[in-house]
């Protein structure tokens, strides 16, 4: 049994290994989180809100660029790259640990994300559960407003150019995370989950959702560069041990 706290309501909140208890516990984490969706909250246009920010930091780059030459496009494999181990170090330290004054994150994302969606659970069941799925629009916002001064300090340290890939990048990253994620979400035979690369990052997504497994494994939700990096791809005797347990416990 995995616990953790739901400090939002000042109770623990366990994340139960075996069959049937999951499925009760899951079940009524669900209940609870649907009930706490404002009926005003509109899936659409919390997707087109998150999807827009990247959109509208492209088309500012994009007008800013001068000419680039050949050399200021290696912005953006580092850039990517960065974000990818960044995402990696986010998700591991900060949506797993309840660090102070990041203690919101933590607690949209174990003890409610990951109770109501789980290894054998993925799928979304209505649309507003992308509640549950996505980050609130005003949070990609605010990573790519962070991210704005440090694409400054590369225009002054390099040049413009540079700074405004960074920015289209790692804008573009963080909208890419999102929807991401929310493909993993949706049923796995809805046209978009039934995509060959959808399957593939899905399968690695769904083993980070197993409750013996979320602390410690797969915690890239993109490509799993920064799993691979630092060896958090659960291994294959791992994930077999661990199902192994699940059958003889239901």
């Amino acid at each position: 049994m995995m616990l953790t706290r739901d400090h939002s309501a000042q109770r623990r909140v366990e994340i139960p290994a075996d069959g049937s208890a999951i499925v009760e516990a899951r079940g009524k984490a669900r209940e609870r989180l649907q009930a706490a969706i404002p009926e005003r909250y509109s899936p659409w246009l919390h997707l087109a809100a998150s999807t827009g920010v990247g959109v509208l930091a492209l088309t500012v780059g994009l007008i800013g660029l001068r000419a680039p030459r050949a050399v200021d496009y290696l912005a953006i494999p580092i850039t990517f790259l960065l974000s990818n181990l960044f995402e990696w170090w986010a998700h591991k330290d900060l949506l797993h640990r309840r660090i102070k004054p990041f203690q919101e994150l933590y607690d949209r994302h174990t003890p409610e994300h990951h109770m109501v969606f789980g290894y054998d659970d993925m799928a979304v069941r209505n649309w507003k559960e992308l509640r549950l799925v996505l980050i609130p629009a005003f949070g990609v916002a605010g990573i790519v407003v962070m991210m704005a001064p440090i694409a400054f300090a590369l225009s002054r340290l390099f040049n413009p150019n540079v700074g405004w890939l960074f920015l289209i990048t790692s804008a573009l990253y963080v909208v890419g995370y999102e929807l991401s994620h929310l493909s993993y979400h949706l049923p796995p035979d809805s046209f978009i989950g039934r995509l060959a690369l959808v399957r593939v990052l899905r399968e690695q997504h769904r083993r980070h959702h197993h409750p013996r497994l979320m602390q410690k494994w797969n915690f890239n939700v993109t490509i799993p560069i920064g799993d691979f990096l630092h060896r958090t791809m659960v291994p294959k005797d791992v994930l077999e041990k661990t199902l192994e347990q699940d059958r003889a416990e239901s």
